[in-house]
Parts: C-alpha cells; sequence; structure tokens
C-alpha cells in the first residue's frame, strides 16, 4: 500500500473514533519511506489456519517476534492459539494442530487485540503476504470497522522483485521460505510452526537488507 495512502487512511479510520487498542494503534505514527531502516521495529508475524482462501479461513496459531536495531529480539516473542469457529478439518495434517488443542484457545477477539497492540507504531514482516495480511484485515474489518492499515514487507515479494530486475526469474528457483534461507545461506528450520516461521522471516529479512544494502524503508517496502 502507498505510504500516501495508507495515511491517509488512518487519518479517516481515526476520526471514526474507533475503540481501543485500535485507536491507540492509529495514534502511533507510521515510519516514513525515507526513514532509516536501523531506526525501524519490525513485527515479523506468520499466521496457521484452516485453509488457504482468505474470505473463510479460521486463524488457528499466530506467533511474532520484533526486530529492532537491526536484531531478532527474541524476547519479544510471542504465540498463541486461537479457538476457531468449526472444525481444524484437513489443515492439521500441515501444522499438527487438532481440534483438541485449538479448543482450548484464545477467542479471536483478543487475539487480533494484541497483534495490533504489539503493531503498532511498526512495520509488519510476512513472507507470502496475500494469506496473511488479507486474514488480518478481516478480522480487523470485523472487529474494529477497518482493516490493518500498516507498512507492510514481505519478503517473498522482495526476492521476486530482486529476479525481475534481473530480468529473469532464477531457474528451478524456490520461494519458499525454507529454500530462500538456503539462498541466503541461513540454516533450515522446522516449517509450520507460526513462531518458528516468524523467527525465519526475521531473519531472512535481515539477509536480504545486508544482501542488497538497504539503507531505507522505501526500499524493501511491497
Amino acid at each position: 500500500m502507498k505510504h500516501a495512502l495508507l495515511r491517509t487512511q488512518r487519518w479517516w479510520s481515526r476520526r471514526r473514533e474507533p475503540t481501543a487498542p485500535y485507536d491507540r494503534f492509529l495514534d502511533k505514527q507510521i515510519p516514513s519511506p525515507a526513514a532509516d531502516l536501523a531506526a525501524i521495529e519490525f513485527v515479523n508475524l506468520d499466521i496457521e489456519t484452516t485453509s488457504l482462501d482468505a474470505a473463510s479461513a479460521d486463524m488457528l496459531s499466530v506467533g511474532w517476534v520484533v526486530t529492532r536495531n537491526g536484531r531478532v529480539d527474541l524476547s519479544s516473542a510471542e504465540t498463541w492459539i486461537v479457538r476457531p469457529s468449526g472444525e481444524v478439518g484437513d489443515s492439521a495434517s500441515v501444522h499438527g494442530l487438532t481440534d483438541t488443542m485449538v479448543g482450548a484457545g484464545l477467542d479471536w477477539g483478543i487475539v487480533i487485540d494484541k497483534v495490533v497492540h504489539a503493531l503498532a507504531g511498526r512495520v509488519l514482516v510476512v513472507h507470502h503476504a496475500g494469506l496473511d495480511k488479507a486474514l488480518l484485515d478481516r478480522m480487523c474489518r470485523q472487529r474494529y470497522g477497518a482493516p490493518l492499515l500498516v507498512p507492510v514487507v514481505d519478503t517473498l515479494a522482495l526476492e521476486h522483485r530482486r529476479q525481475s530486475q534481473r530480468h529473469h526469474i532464477e531457474e528451478g528457483g524456490s520461494l519458499k521460505l525454507s529454500d530462500l534461507r538456503g539462498t541466503y545461506g541461513l540454516p533450515r528450520y522446522a516449517a509450520h510452526d507460526c513462531l518458528v516461521d516468524a523467527i525465519a522471516t526475521a531473519e531472512l529479512l535481515l539477509a536480504m537488507i545486508a544482501h542488497r544494502h538497504a539503507t531505507r524503508l522505501g526500499d524493501i517496502l511491497v
């Protein structure tokens, strides 16, 4: 989302006097595209869901970790299991979350409040933003009456842009999180645990920034 449009949408949403914590989220100024990357805090986030359809999927778990001062701050890590509206179904074979496990989870409204609180004044980082951001937008609209109006860095889109600028997509090159980590010399982690994937995304972004010699937020925004 373009920065000027994002700022305008946040201004209009704030005039509607939203409820907490979305009001405090909107009160926090978002970083400018010209901002120094070293001065920005990023919330690296991953979600496990019941399906890949953002219009109907339920969040089952979410995890995030903050990057500040160019380092992944593991003390900031949070992960939550979310109680869905229905059954987990076949998605359990992917992430291992059973109906029993998620049945003891938190209400989705409590969890989205936590996500919004964590993102105040920060930049969201996800790998393949399509599903996760669309799901967060839907949840925010349902709870606050507005989407999640936050700057987004998508590590998958960032890598695709790098390859496109070289006028070709690398043959056989995968844009999966685990494979891209290998491309940047990072170790392989087990997939489909939301907190592990969030940490893996945080490390990948730092490697991408170093590889590109990026210095401003605008260099990596989608």
